[in-house]
């Protein structure tokens, strides 16, 4: 199938690694596929590597951009695209009317609760989790222009270590270096480690404009806990490697990527109860905590660190869960089902028919 997929945001985060991810395994399942991005993607070199797959950029400069609406329309012809697929708001924005210009089905993966009126030239929408879902339900969209397919990972899973952590343990969080991932929490999470607990060596990858003031903090940690910046990085599964434990302190985390590399890489995982863990973790896959809890999430990296065999337990559940519902192989011919039923159901039952498109009558 010939398919297009747009991402038009500059920075790189949970939802543009996504977007790269998906564009990369249906080109390897044979697909023609055609990645659209801002000129100034932080994306660009990571599609570039990827063999096979055809990439053409555009500059926007708001939603309410003609111009880059045509050049996305152009763009979608020369192609021949079947379909169409649009990551984040202005994606979907200019991409959904771009393919209804052209008469071609377009849905649109919502990673957050999404303000619809960007989403008004979309057939069918696609949340990761039931939240997503019945935010959308729950805001009129109707049941048929809504198939909830949860995030994936393209890490290939192994097997949680067997040995227990040596001294110094190794933490690895990763995210964006913003209020909202809740560094700031971990930091003095680990400032409140109890005297028992050997030292620790925290990984944290990611940029930010927070990340100067987390240095500063950090820096009054040593020298129980030495904590390493790596900035972006690009390549996570050595990062993970490396990692006796994972933790997730965010303090609004939809779904959370990284949540599923890291039980993939099959690190034991700590998470705050934030919408996107809870739809993934359970108690048997990790230990979780409430938000903004500094004590509570200091006791379960001691607790964990104390009880590494429980810990184990948890991340060989975790690795289970990834391979069954959250890897590629399981996640991506949903996508595949879902682009052929939308191809189908915009094809004309006559001429008079054609370029009618789906729920129109009741778009939000």
């Amino acid at each position: 199938m010939r398919i297009a997929q747009i991402m038009l945001a500059k920075r790189f985060g949970g939802a543009e690694r996504s977007f790269v991810d998906l564009c990369a395994e249906l080109v390897a399942r044979g697909h023609e596929v055609l990645a659209i991005c801002e000129t100034r993607a932080a994306a660009l070199p990571l599609l570039a590597r990827i063999e096979g797959l055809e990439v053409r950029s555009v500059r926007v400069w708001g939603a309410w951009d003609l111009f880059a609406r045509l050049a996305i329309a152009r763009s979608l012809r020369a192609h021949r695209a079947a379909i169409v697929q649009c990551h984040l708001a202005r994606a979907a924005h200019l991409g959904g009317a771009a393919a209804r210009g052209l008469g071609l089905p377009a849905l649109a993966k919502t990673h957050n609760y999404v303000d619809l009126r960007y989403y008004r030239a979309i057939d069918c929408l696609v949340p990761t989790t039931r939240a997503q879902e019945d935010y959308l339900l729950a805001h009129g969209i109707e049941p048929r222009r809504v198939t909830r397919i949860p995030n994936f990972s393209r890490l290939v899973p192994r097997e949680p270590a067997s040995q227990p952590p040596a001294s110094p343990v190794r933490l690895f969080a990763l995210g964006r270096l913003v209020e909202k991932k809740g560094f700031d929490v971990l930091l003095d999470a680990l400032a409140a480690l109890p005297p028992a607990v050997p030292p620790v060596v925290l990984t944290l990858a990611g940029d930010g404009p927070l990340r100067a003031a987390l240095e500063a903090r950090a820096g009054a940690l040593a020298p129980r806990v030495a904590v390493r910046f790596l900035g972006w990085v690009e390549e996570v599964t050595s990062a993970f490697a490396a990692a006796d434990l994972f933790v997730l302190p965010s303090r609004d985390e939809p779904f959370g990527i990284v949540v599923l590399e890291a039980m993939a890489a099959g690190v034991p995982i700590i998470a705050t109860r934030t919408a996107g863990p809870l739809e993934v973790l359970d108690a048997e896959t990790a230990r979780l905590v409430d938000v903004g809890d500094v004590a509570g999430l200091a006791a379960a990296i001691a607790a964990d660190l104390a009880d590494p065999a429980s810990a184990r337990r948890r991340a060989v559940r975790a690795s289970a869960v990834f391979r069954q519902r959250y890897s590629a192989a399981a996640v991506v011919p949903r996508y595949e089902r879902l682009y052929e039923e939308l191809v189908a159901r915009r094809a004309p039952a006559s001429p008079s028919a054609a370029g009618r498109r789906p729920g129109t009558d009741s778009d939000s």
